[in-house]
């Protein structure tokens, strides 16, 4: 495949959401334009030379990356437990010329690969965790978010990027992170928490998605706690006023957190499930545990909603006159947009253009009930608010983050299935993870080529950062998944 540099275009069009305005503004200031090359001619196709050999080096490795990505696929390992999966990756960036880390802090599914010397240092965020009941039946598990194309596509965007800097004799350093337990949101927060992405430039990540799109917009900052609760058991029937009742507790918790609802923020979301009820209707519950994410647009207001939430859990122990304990299982931000490096993605992918199907694969996603067809296009930047959260969140407020999407699936895959995770371990999903593998390369290429493009991302980061100390939000001797079960 041939990189082609796309044209300046005229006009960009935004999803209607609510996009910062101030990135808006930024965008509006250059009129729109995603070409904005900072470099002399020369240097320009010195740069689109290297990019080009780095694409053309990841399309001779198309049929391995496949294979990995579907051996990865086959272990289906969930969060903490990707140890097979983890190590593929890591003996793959090592054979490849790359210092592997393997294990950092108390992850020992994570990793740090590091390659090249001087000039800038560009990070790759890798993820490939499973998730339990996304396998062909509902016990089994399964990448229903497609990390095994994820975890893939990042090592060979390092790899070809690096072979190319190298190759042509220019310096840069590319870092790909191993990232674990993304799906239960503790990976990146503790290896943050860790320092693990200090002194990075700037860093990109990419999901697997039903297009092809960067997205410059947030997504929702979240708390995710336990509240535990000790009581008394004793016979329901015989004398359960000898007992004091766990469940109570949790319930008078849940009530009073429901009637919050009415006077919060409509874009603040609070979901719970009970993990421990109690084991038999005829013995007073002793024991009882309930599981809390509270969601909302940025870290204030989930602060305030989560001490509410606290106090409604205070609330349901002194009501019921049980004991509770909370534990804060992880924490993450919401994501800093960087514009300047999200219109490089861009860039970046539209000059890798948008891969296409074949009539088989379009007949499967019309056979399996979507009616959509697949997309086979590069979508408009996207400056949306989005409600999930992600750990990637974290690692944007200590260095620029650019996030790409591809597509890996029929739009109107329900995503944590079974039949997302057909996809993903098919063409329709591998085709995908080479795009994004593809733009990741050039986009780590343009910002160690371009010193002006990444004197304007950082100018940006620190301008939004400016005041702004980071806190890693969980205790600094806190281990993953602190409760031993989820």
């Amino acid at each position: 495949m041939r990189y082609s540099r796309p044209r300046p275009r005229a006009e960009t069009r935004f999803p209607q959401g609510p996009g910062r305005q101030s990135d808006r503004a930024q965008l509006d200031r250059s009129g729109g334009s995603l070409s904005g090359a900072r470099v002399s001619t020369e240097e320009e196709k010195h740069m689109e030379a290297i990019k080009q050999k780095a694409l053309t080096y990841i399309e001779t490795q198309r049929g391995e990356a496949k294979e990995i990505a579907r051996e990865i696929w086959s272990f289906a390992e969930v969060a903490l437990e990707e140890f097979r999966s983890a190590e593929l990756l890591e003996d793959l960036l090592e054979q490849n010329g790359f210092e592997v880390q393997r294990g950092v802090g108390d992850l020992p599914t994570a990793f740090i690969a590091r390659a090249g010397e001087g000039g800038p240092t560009i990070g790759i965020l890798g993820e490939y965790d499973a998730l339990p009941h996304c396998g062909p039946s509902h016990s089994e598990q399964g990448h229903g978010c497609g990390h095994n194309l994820f975890g893939t596509a990042c090592a060979y965007a390092g790899i070809a990027a690096h072979r190319a800097l190298r190759e042509a004799g220019a310096p840069g350093q590319v870092v790909v992170f191993g990232c674990p337990a993304e799906e239960t949101l503790e990976g990146k927060v503790y290896m943050a928490r860790d320092g693990a992405f200090e002194g990075l430039d700037a860093v990109i990540s990419w999901h697997p998605h039903w297009g092809n799109y960067t997205r410059a917009g947030s997504t929702n900052a979240m708390d995710s706690m336990a509240f535990e609760f000790f009581g008394e058991s004793a016979h329901s029937a015989r004398d359960p006023w000898n007992g004091r009742s766990a469940l109570d507790g949790i319930e008078i918790m849940n009530y009073g957190v429901n009637m919050m609802r009415e006077h919060m923020i409509e874009a603040a979301r609070i979901h719970y499930v009970i993990k421990d009820g109690g084991v038999a209707p005829n013995v007073v519950p002793s024991y009882g545990r309930v599981w809390y994410y509270v969601r909302g647009p940025n870290r204030a207001i989930v602060n305030e909603l989560s001490e509410r939430v606290r106090n409604c859990a205070r609330a349901g122990a002194l009501a019921s006159d049980t004991k509770m304990k909370e534990t804060l299982l992880t924490a993450v931000y919401e994501t800093l947009p960087n514009l300047a490096l999200s219109n490089c993605v861009q860039r970046n992918l539209e000059g890798v253009g948008a891969h296409t199907y074949t009539d088989e694969e379009r007949a499967f996603a019309k056979k399996v009930g979507f009616d959509e067809p697949l997309c086979e296009e590069i979508l408009p930047l996207n400056m949306e608010h989005t409600r999930p959260s992600n750990e990637r969140g974290n690692v944007s407020w200590l260095a620029p983050l650019g996030n790409l999407y591809t597509a890996c699936h029929a739009p109107g895959t329900p995503g944590h299935s079974w039949l997302a995770t057909q996809q993903y371990g098919m063409e329709i999903g591998e085709k995908g993870m080479l795009t994004a593998a593809k733009t990741m390369a050039a986009s780590i290429i343009e910002l160690i080529s371009d010193e002006g493009l990444l004197r304007e991302v950082r100018a940006e980061f620190e301008e939004k950062t400016q005041g702004f100390t980071y806190d890693p939000l969980i205790p600094k001797d806190q281990k993953p998944n602190p409760l031993g079960v989820r």
